[in-house]
C-alpha cells in the first residue's frame, strides 16, 4: 500500500467537492457564499460571548477549578458527538460504493481505496468536531490566555481522533467477520445496528457517571477523561507520545480487508399491484418503498425505536427522524421518473407536492408498528399531543431534507452533497435561532416567522426544481 496513492485520492475527493459541489448550483453564487460566511461568523461569535460569560467563576466555590471542570465535561461531549457523527456517516455512506466507482480506472489497490476513504471520513469528522468546539476553545482562551490550549488539544482532538479510529476499527472487524461467514449483504446493516446499541450503552454509562459527580469538589470520573488524566499526571509531551502510539496501533484498520463494492440490486422485488395507476405520485411511492437503502434505514429506525422503548429515554417515534434522511436523496432517486415528465406537461409545484406527500405518507405508514408496539408496552397509554407534535416535526424535517436534496443533488450517489448541504442548513438554522433569541418575540410572532420561513423554503425548492429542469433540457439539447 502506497501512501502517495492515498494522498492523491484525498486530493481527488477534495477536488470533487470543490468542482462538483461547491462550484455548482446555489453554491457558486457569491451572495450565497457571503451569507453563509456571515451566518457562520455571527453564530460562532454569539455562542462564544455566551460561553465567555458562562465561564465567569467569581461566584463558584474556590474548591472547584470551574474552567477545568467545564473542559472535562467537554470531553464527554466530544465522545458523544464522535459517536453520533460516526453513526450518521455510516447511514449517509451506505451507497458510497457507487461513488467510489470513479476510482476504478486508477492504478490503485483495494486497500488503498479503502484506506483513503477511512482517512477522508476521519478528516470530515475532525472538521465537524472543530466547528462544534470552536466557540468553547475561543471562550476558554479569552478567559485564560493560552494556559489551557494543551489540555483543549488533548480533550478535543486527541479524544475525537482516537474515538473515531477505534469505532472504525470495530466497524472493520464486524464487516470482516460477516464477510467471512458469507453475510456481506447485511454487513453494513448489522454494523449500524451494533453501533446504535453501543450509543445506547454509552448514554446510560454517561448518565450514571454524571449522577455521581461531586459538585462540591468538581470530581468527575469517566473513561472519556483518559487523555485529560494523562495530561494532568504526566504533561503534554508524554500524553502526545502515548497518543501517537495508540493511533499507530489503531491504524491497523487500514490493512483489514473491507467490502467496498456497491450493491447491484437497488430495489426489493415487490410486485406492482395490477390496478395501480402509474401516476407520478404512485411511482414515487413505489420508488421510495422499494429502494434497498431506504428499507435499510427503516430497519435501523425500528431497531432504534425498540431501544428507546426499552431504555425509556425518548418517545420511540423520534427514531423516525432517521427515515427523513431519505429526503436528502429523494430528488436523485426519482430523477429517472421526472425526466419522462419533462417532455410532457411537467409542473414543478405538482412535482414538489408529490415529493413531500409521498415521503410523509411513507413515514406515516411505517410509523404504525412503532405506535402499536408503544401502545402494547404502555398498556394503551399514549400522549396524543406529543405524538401529533412529533408527526408535525417530521413533516418540517422532510421539507428541509428535500430542500437539501434539490439544492445539492447527490448525483452518482456521492455522499458529499447531502453532508455539505446538511451542514449549511444547520448553520442557517442556528443563525436564524440566534436572531429569534435576540429579538425575543412572543411564541405567536416566532410561529409566524417560522411559517414565513418554511413558505420561503418551499418556494426555493420549487424554484430549484424548475432550474434543474432547464439545466437538463439545455444539456439534452
Amino acid at each position: 500500500m502506497k501512501l502517495k496513492n492515498i494522498f492523491n485520492l484525498q486530493k481527488l475527493y477534495f477536488l470533487f467537492i470543490l468542482r462538483r459541489i461547491l462550484s455548482v448550483g446555489i453554491l457558486k453564487e457569491k451572495i450565497f457564499k457571503a451569507f453563509i460566511f456571515i451566518a457562520t461568523v455571527v453564530t460562532i461569535t454569539v455562542t462564544t460571548v455566551f460561553l465567555y460569560n458562562f465561564l465567569d467563576d467569581t461566584d463558584v466555590s474556590e474548591q472547584i477549578n470551574f474552567i477545568y471542570f467545564i473542559i472535562k465535561m467537554q470531553g464527554v461531549n466530544i465522545i458523544v458527538w464522535t459517536m453520533i457523527i460516526f453513526v450518521f456517516t455510516r447511514i449517509i455512506f451506505l451507497k458510497k460504493g457507487d461513488f467510489l466507482k470513479i476510482t476504478n480506472q486508477l492504478p490503485i489497490t483495494h486497500n488503498e481505496r479503502n484506506s483513503s476513504f477511512i482517512i477522508f471520513e476521519l478528516l470530515m469528522s475532525l472538521t465537524i468536531i472543530f466547528l462544534i468546539s470552536i466557540a468553547v476553545i475561543i471562550a476558554v482562551v479569552l478567559r485564560t490566555n493560552f494556559h489551557y490550549i494543551p489540555l483543549l488539544i488533548c480533550t478535543i482532538f486527541f479524544t475525537s481522533l482516537t474515538g473515531y479510529l477505534l469505532l472504525q476499527l470495530i466497524n472493520s472487524i464486524i464487516i470482516y467477520v460477516l464477510n467471512l461467514i458469507k453475510l456481506e449483504k447485511v454487513s453494513a446493516l448489522v454494523s449500524i445496528l451494533s453501533f446504535i446499541v453501543m450509543l445506547a450503552i454509552l448514554y446510560l454509562d454517561i448518565m450514571q457517571s454524571i449522577n455521581n459527580i461531586n459538585y462540591k469538589s468538581g470530581e468527575f470520573n469517566h473513561w472519556s477523561q483518559f487523555y485529560i488524566e494523562l495530561y494532568s499526571n504526566y504533561g503534554f509531551i508524554v500524553t502526545s507520545l502515548i497518543f501517537v502510539i495508540i493511533i499507530f496501533v489503531l491504524l491497523i484498520i487500514l490493512y483489514i480487508p473491507n467490502n467496498f463494492g456497491s450493491e447491484d440490486n437497488l430495489y426489493l422485488k415487490i410486485k406492482k399491484p395490477t390496478k395501480l395507476r402509474l401516476t407520478m405520485f404512485n411511482l414515487y411511492i413505489l420508488q421510495i418503498s422499494r429502494r434497498v437503502e431506504n428499507i435499510t434505514t427503516l430497519i435501523i429506525a425500528y431497531f432504534l425505536s425498540i431501544s428507546l422503548l426499552i431504555l425509556d429515554i425518548l418517545n420511540p417515534l423520534y427514531a423516525m427522524f432517521l427515515v427523513t434522511t431519505s429526503g436528502l436523496y429523494i430528488y436523485t432517486q426519482t430523477d429517472s421518473i421526472r425526466i419522462n415528465y419533462y417532455r410532457f406537461n411537467y409542473s414543478a409545484i405538482k412535482d414538489y407536492i408529490n415529493l413531500i406527500i409521498s415521503q410523509y405518507l411513507y413515514i406515516l405508514i411505517t410509523s404504525l408498528p412503532i405506535l402499536i408496539l408503544g401502545l402494547i408496552i404502555n398498556k394503551g397509554n399514549v400522549n396524543l399531543y406529543d405524538t401529533l407534535i412529533i408527526f408535525g416535526q417530521l413533516l418540517l424535517i422532510i421539507i428541509l431534507s428535500t430542500l437539501i436534496g434539490i439544492l445539492f443533488p447527490a448525483k452518482k450517489d456521492n455522499p458529499f452533497s447531502p453532508i455539505i448541504g446538511f451542514l449549511i442548513i444547520v448553520i442557517i438554522s442556528g443563525f436564524i435561532s440566534l436572531i429569534l433569541q435576540f429579538l425575543n418575540f412572543s411564541k405567536l410572532y416566532n410561529s409566524i416567522l417560522m411559517m414565513i420561513l418554511y413558505i420561503f423554503v418551499i418556494y426555493i425548492s420549487c424554484l430549484g426544481l424548475k432550474k434543474l429542469k432547464e439545466e437538463f433540457l439545455h444539456e439534452d439539447s
